[in-house]
């Protein structure tokens, strides 16, 4: 005999594939990625010619071992790169550029500055090649070519305050690539697993269903098969990004993340686990509002409330880039709602402490267990109420 919970997610995952609506949103979502990450493109090769953001406040300092500036030169300094760069994080300056010995050959300009954020890119980083092309000798050398020309590239080091390299970007890849996952996820999924529940409740389905499988074993089965169905998703998902990055790989903007990005199995591990407390969590509330309410109609008017609950600290980012979390920010960490989509912007952006992820994922965790309780008791209490009821988890 089959195991009751495979036959359950089995069926479930058949009869959702069958639906043309699903093989719509498959195909519907990559094409508006595609659309969208195009767009983007097209408006950042627009805005390749915007200058940089320095002032006159602004502490340029330039390291000239190829002898392009003039040695008079306010911005030249005698130091090596290594003491710039110390300069940088000490506050002394806040632009260093070193023009090695060998520029002509390499046409390599370093760049040093201290970056905490998310920083694609710097224009600041520009102004080595407007100091340089203002700066030529009339012999007009084959140095003086190259500055003036600008045909060289500017590597950016970024510097955390601390000294050592920022890699915020590519630690905030594997976060947000499950934000992602996370928000298709419940917005695509979780509705059609609660409108499926009050459907089989209106049909008289989930009464059939009941003389042959627990309400456990069918509640879990839905979400397991939902799942499924969004592993799916998340191909058609990862296969056009994948594409694109591979097309553009020679773009500044995909060269730079792809060659930044941190593969830490610790946060792919614990982020994971995030990813599926907060499915489970996430998906057992809208399954468990399935299980009280009597009809589709009236389920529809919860789905908006939940979803604005899920992604509600999305409308507060500049909160979570904070380099200090506020009150409110923390209060978002650990609601039950918006704990899973504030947990990954916050690892995304690096203000996630350890304790504060432990915390969090042992939450979600034993709410997604609550939830999933009340939800089979519920579900096994009202599979043939049709009013509004909650569940009475004793029996009298």
């Amino acid at each position: 005999m089959s195991n009751p919970l495979w036959t359950v997610t089995k069926f479930e995952f058949v009869r959702q594939v069958k639906k043309p609506s699903f093989w719509a949103t498959i195909i519907l979502i990559p094409a508006m990625i595609i659309g969208m990450f195009l767009i983007s493109m097209l408006i950042s090769n627009n805005n390749k010619a915007e200058g940089p953001t320095i002032d006159e406040n602004t502490k340029i300092v330039v390291t000239d071992e190829a002898g392009i500036l003039p040695k008079e030169s306010p911005l030249v300094a005698k130091i090596t790169k290594e003491e710039g760069s110390k300069k940088v994080v000490d506050g002394e300056i806040d632009l260093y550029f070193y023009i090695p010995a060998d520029f002509k050959d390499t046409k390599k300009v370093e760049f040093y500055h201290v970056s905490e954020g998310l920083e694609l890119f710097n224009m600041d980083g520009q102004a080595i090649k407007s100091i340089l092309s203002q700066s030529v000798s009339p012999k007009f050398s084959d140095l003086d070519v190259l500055a003036l020309t600008g045909n060289f590239e500017v590597n950016d080091n970024k510097l955390t305050k601390t000294g050592e390299e920022s890699k915020a970007l590519g630690h905030a890849v594997i976060p947000i690539i499950v934000l992602v996952i996370f928000f298709f996820f419940v917005t695509l999924f979780g509705s059609r697993l609660l409108m499926t529940v009050v459907e089989e409740k209106e049909n008289r389905i989930s009464e059939m269903i009941l003389t042959t499988v627990s309400t456990k074993h069918l509640i879990v089965g839905k979400i397991f098969s939902m799942m499924l169905l969004g592993l799916i998703q998340i191909m058609t998902l990862i296969i056009p990004v994948v594409a694109m990055a591979i097309i553009y790989k020679d773009n500044p903007m995909v060269s730079m993340i792809l060659s930044q990005i941190v593969i830490d199995p610790i946060t792919i591990i614990t982020n994971l686990a995030l990813l599926v407390f907060s499915i489970f969590l996430t998906t057992g509330f809208l399954t468990y509002i399935g299980t009280i309410t009597p009809t589709a109609k009236d389920a529809s008017q919860f789905i908006g409330p939940v979803i604005i609950g899920v992604v509600f600290p999305l409308y507060f980012m500049s909160a979570f880039m904070a380099t200090e979390p506020s009150g409110f920010v923390y209060f978002l960490t650990y609601f039950p709602l918006s704990a899973p989509t504030a947990l990954m912007l916050r690892s995304a952006f690096g203000t996630l402490t350890t304790p504060e992820l432990i915390i969090g994922l042992a939450e979600i965790a034993i709410l997604s267990a609550i939830v999933i309780r009340f939800t089979v008791k519920s579900f096994q209490q009202n599979a043939i109420n049709f009013s509004l009821s909650l569940p009475k988890l004793r029996k009298k």
